[in-house]
């Protein structure tokens, strides 16, 4: 993929144009991507839905160079990977999970320039064998997704960013560019501080979605200011609850009232998590009610309406997942529902979010048992996440085993992945004439080798996606017979075979420690704890404000100076209805007006009767 010496390297707006049909760039996009192309490092600050991935995949395929994708998250990665394949564009990730044959290909593919784009997990970049291959990489640029994760002020710090400076160590003339939605001043500096930049510069977008409708309700009747929402706001929805068990319940409840609602979150098997979302995506499902992870990477432009039943921990949480909605430019809502108790609870889960060391060591201990890892082994191999399996053994309840798998996530013991839909994977490894003699000598296996190769092209070049069930009919076997045929072929060192695979999952990123020996720096946690304390509290100042513009609070938090008003929020129009007869006031788009207005019209009505008390008294 390399760019030609005597070929003149083509425009950005061409390659928009080309691969995404685009007329013109988003604000800021531009501009980021001719810093790119002038070979400066730089921090770009876009919101949610600002199309940060266009800024690092159009000046890459400008420059005909590999771009190194670092990002932590598998979902994102594979979505991206698949988005650009789709255009013709060649792209492929290396992450936890994946086999040494598999890793091995893909280093090859880009060293011999045969990617343009190469995505890989922070604790895979910093394995040895990474970086022993890193110089013979064509690499003209390393982008860095989801940066405040570098960033011990962030709120999703991960230790394994921090090894992105040896990374730029040996390629010191590559440009970096880093990107976030989520960075406060102090943040965005922390992050050009710890990827080495040569010079600061911040390219910041305006977080302001002029579209994006804030409103905060209070109230005790949370479901029937959810079905007014349904009621009063057509098209699609995503809800937001913060547990699995929630999400079910909610569906059910919207289902009973005649709303197509289907629950999503990673306890359900990859065939229906795949399902309510082509559904979803299709609008033959209107609502998806989901814990947070879902909308990851998901590029649905007319979600036109986002309701948080629950507090979420942050700021930066909330407005990343309310931007989900109005993608298209056009109006959408964002409700955060809130009722009695919603702050203790809050601060019931912040507490309960950082686990003892005690507890935190029956967890590693039992992590180590139900998979059999022995004292120094394990070092770089990923092993599934039970979490009623690792709570039976640990004996503790499963909100604990997960926070505690989180507080070991961020020491940097373990890398954590949500459950992703992996379909199986093979690669032949083999010499050709091995292959030859089985397909033509071995009456057992020669058979799955001959359709394997029949059904799946390429597979001496790089791993292929392998269907298990189109393979046991062609050979008239059940499915089991080839999956385990497939295994013995990888265990004979013939191919490379991943088995399919949704299931959450955690990469030892240090050899198998004593349990009862394991260390946590107390500093280190006490500092995290009081970080996500100071977050929250500025959530729940934003939840309580009766004040303050919504969308200028959120604006001023992300440190944008003397944001106005955006005059749609529930605040902005209450100071209006406070200024106007009651009978002037009523703003048609707002779901809950009706409820709203009963309740300002209550209040001003105790105010005024005490007001005039107050004189009579004096």
């Amino acid at each position: 993929m390399s760019q030609d010496s005597h070929t003149e390297m083509p425009l950005p707006a061409e390659v928009l144009k080309r691969y995404w049909g685009f007329d013109a760039f988003r604000p800021m996009q531009e501009d980021v991507v001719r810093s790119v192309l002038d070979g400066r490092d730089a921090l770009a600050l876009l919101p949610t839905g600002g199309g940060k991935s266009i800024c690092y995949q159009v000046p890459a395929l400008c420059m005909g160079k590999l771009c190194l994708v670092v990002s932590p998250l598998i979902a994102l990665m594979t979505d991206q990977v698949e988005q650009l394949r789709a255009r013709g564009i060649a792209a492929r990730q290396i992450t936890s999970g994946m086999k040494w044959a598999e890793i091995d290909n893909t280093l090859e593919a880009a060293a011999h320039g045969k990617l343009a784009f190469l995505f890989v997990s922070p604790e895979r970049l910093a394995t040895d064998v990474f970086m022993a291959r890193l110089p013979r990489l064509p690499v003209g640029l390393l982008a860095v997704d989801e940066a405040h994760c570098i960033s011990q002020w962030g709120y999703d710090f991960r230790p394994s960013y921090l090894r992105i400076a040896e990374v730029r160590a040996v390629l010191p003339h590559v440009p970096v560019l880093a990107l976030t939605a989520s960075a406060t001043a102090q943040v965005a500096q922390d992050i050009m501080q710890r990827l080495g930049f040569k010079h600061e510069h911040l390219l910041r977008g305006s977080f302001a979605r002029p579209e994006l409708v804030l409103w905060v309700s209070r109230g005790e009747d949370r479901m029937g200011r959810l079905l007014r929402i349904m009621d009063k706001v057509p098209g699609s929805a995503i809800i937001y609850m913060r547990e699995r068990k929630g999400t079910v319940r909610i569906a059910q409840f919207l289902k009973q009232h005649g709303i197509e609602a289907s629950a999503y979150h990673a306890g359900l098997p990859a065939g229906e998590r795949d399902r309510i979302q082509r559904a979803w995506t299709a609008n033959t499902i209107r609502c998806v009610v989901a814990t947070n992870a879902f909308g990851m990477g998901i590029d649905k432009p007319d979600v036109r309406c986002v309701v948080h039943l629950e507090p979420p921990p942050d700021l930066e949480s909330y407005y990343q997942e309310a931007g989900r909605g109005g993608r298209d430019g056009r109006t959408a809502h964002a409700f955060l529902l809130t009722g009695p108790g919603d702050e203790e609870r809050a601060m019931e889960r912040l507490r309960s979010g950082f686990p003892t060391l005690a507890e935190v060591r029956r967890v590693y201990q039992a992590f180590a048992d139900v998979h059999g890892i022995a004292l120094g082994a394990g070092m770089h191999e990923t092993y599934t996440v039970d979490l009623v399996a690792l709570s039976k053994r640990a004996q503790l309840r499963p909100a604990i085993v997960s926070h505690a798998l989180k507080t070991l996530e961020l020491s940097g013991l373990l890398a954590l992945s949500e459950g992703v839909r992996s379909p199986s994977r093979a690669l032949i490894i083999a010499t050709g004439e091995t292959v030859y003699r089985m397909r033509i000598g071995d009456a057992r296996l020669g058979p799955l080798i001959e359709a394997l190769l029949r059904l799946h092209g390429g597979l001496f070049e790089e791993p292929s996606i392998v269907d298990e069930s189109r393979l046991a009919r062609m050979l008239e076997k059940p499915e089991a017979w080839v999956c385990d045929r497939l295994s013995e072929l990888d265990s004979m060192g013939v191919l490379s075979y991943r088995p399919r695979s949704d299931s959450p999952t955690a990469t030892l990123l240090a050899p198998r420690q004593d349990a009862d020996r394991l260390t946590l720096e107390p500093q280190a946690l006490r500092q995290r704890e009081e970080r996500a304390r100071l977050r929250l509290e500025a959530l729940l100042d934003f939840v309580r404000s009766t004040e303050h513009c919504r969308m200028a609070m959120v604006l001023s938090y992300f440190d944008e100076r003397e944001p106005p008003d955006c005059g749609r929020c529930d605040v902005c129009v209450a100071r209006t209805r406070y200024r106007m007869p009651a009978e002037e006031s009523t703003v048609a788009s707002e779901p809950l007006a009706t409820y709203e207005r009963s309740r300002l019209q209550e209040r001003w009505a105790r105010d005024e009767y005490g007001g005039a008390a107050a004189k009579e008294g004096a």
